[in-house]
């Protein structure tokens, strides 16, 4: 199958694609999503009531009433929302997790100075911060219990021996409260960075953009913004993806996508560790397997398609690369109990899971939000299945 041939026949079956790309998928599109889903704090088991009714509102914000797409809070009673285009069953699912880091408070240990106490913190979460003090927050239901509430702020302190606590002037906080990290998104125009919980909004913004865009064609596919990828995952696969992999449990066989494509950060710290050049300003990024191999490995045909797809992309001005570097576990590790066929996409990131300020740049993101949709779309192709999947 000619790649150029291919890429030019989306055109035809989908007429005025790259001009939608270049008008809706922008740095400011795409970071005003970012920055809505990033302050709405959503911590692991909390996915489909507080990120739901958002989704929901900033689909129709962009659509219309009339919208073709269709957001499920919790779909299949999985935890996780689903992004509805098109009818079921969908060829492609495109996933991201919608939890963020967090911890469980303790009992409290008692004012270390006049002026407050603590907690100890247990993480429900895979905990990379080194020795210092980071801003944090409690949360726990208000009378809705749709939403969370901001009920005590402070510092979550990691000891030099790798303990975790929240200091708080507030003594009276329930036993197992949620404490995540502080930390208002923003974006700096002059150097591109973003900060705020890249980990992993920064894909939900991607989905979300990617879908609006998608909603101008014909197409059939099924967004995820999971919930429960965060865990204990040094326990193994089983330890965390809980939420994609529940829904999947609960989907029909003959509803199971042919192709999932997920996303997450493609951390660099192991490139800067190693003296190695960061990929940021790259663009996307896909790689061949997450974890060395413990996760989803990505078959032949369908990484030799996203090599040969990041060069047809490139002379649309579109940035896909390869990352050669290590690539963590995410929601591949339940979907590969379902299907072979998944890729690996995502955006180059730093510091996600909190040890110093978290960092990806914003035309990354766009470049993300694009190849999800140019991916998605070609999905659609019976010849190209037949050929890939």
């Amino acid at each position: 199958m000619n790649m150029k041939d291919m890429i030019d026949g989306l055109e035809k079956r989908h007429k005025g694609l790259w001009e939608c790309l270049e008008e809706m998928v922008t740095p400011e599109s795409y970071f005003e999503l970012f920055k809505q889903l990033s302050d709405n704090y959503s911590p692991t088991l909390t996915v489909s009531r507080v990120q739901g009714p958002l989704v929901e509102a900033l689909v129709k914000e962009r659509t219309g009433s009339g919208s073709p797409i269709r957001v499920t809070h919790n779909l299949r009673g999985s935890g996780s929302i689903g992004i509805v285009l098109g009818k079921e069953p969908a060829p492609v699912w495109l996933s991201g997790h919608a939890d963020i880091c967090s911890y469980l408070t303790g009992m409290w240990d008692g004012p270390p100075s006049l002026d407050g106490g603590r907690y100890p913190l247990t993480p429900f979460c895979m905990h990379r911060a080194g020795p210092g003090r980071r801003a944090a927050v409690a949360l726990n239901a208000a009378g809705n219990v749709a939403l969370l509430e901001h009920v005590a702020a402070g510092e979550m302190v990691t000891d030099e021996q790798g303990l975790v606590f929240f200091e708080t002037d507030v003594a009276d906080l329930p036993l197992w409260t949620r404490v995540v990290h502080h930390l208002p998104a923003s974006w700096i125009p002059e150097s591109d960075e973003i900060h705020g919980f890249i980990d992993n909004q920064g894909t939900c913004a991607a989905l979300l953009l990617a879908a609006h865009v998608l909603s101008r064609f014909e197409v059939n596919a099924l967004l995820l913004l999971n919930d429960e990828e965060e865990g204990p995952v040094d326990k193994g696969n089983q330890g965390f993806s809980r939420a994609l992999g529940r829904l999947l449990n609960r989907t029909a066989h003959d509803e199971f996508p042919e192709l999932v494509i997920v996303s997450d950060v493609h951390q660099q710290e192991s490139r800067r560790d190693a003296g190695r050049e960061m990929q940021f300003g790259m663009g996307a990024l896909f790689s061949g397997a997450s974890s060395g191999a413990r996760g989803a490995v990505v078959p032949p045909q369908l990484l030799a398609f996203t090599r040969e797809l990041a060069t047809e992309l490139a002379t649309r001005g579109i940035k896909l690369a390869e990352n050669d570097g290590y690539v963590s576990r995410s929601d591949d590790v339940s979907a590969l109990q379902y299907t072979q066929n998944i890729a690996l996409i995502g955006f180059p990131g730093l510091y996600a899971h909190f040890d110093k300020t978290p960092t990806a740049r914003c035309s990354d993101l766009v470049d993300l939000t694009k190849t999800l949709v140019v991916y998605a779309l070609v999905a659609q192709e019976v010849e190209w299945r037949k050929a890939y999947v």
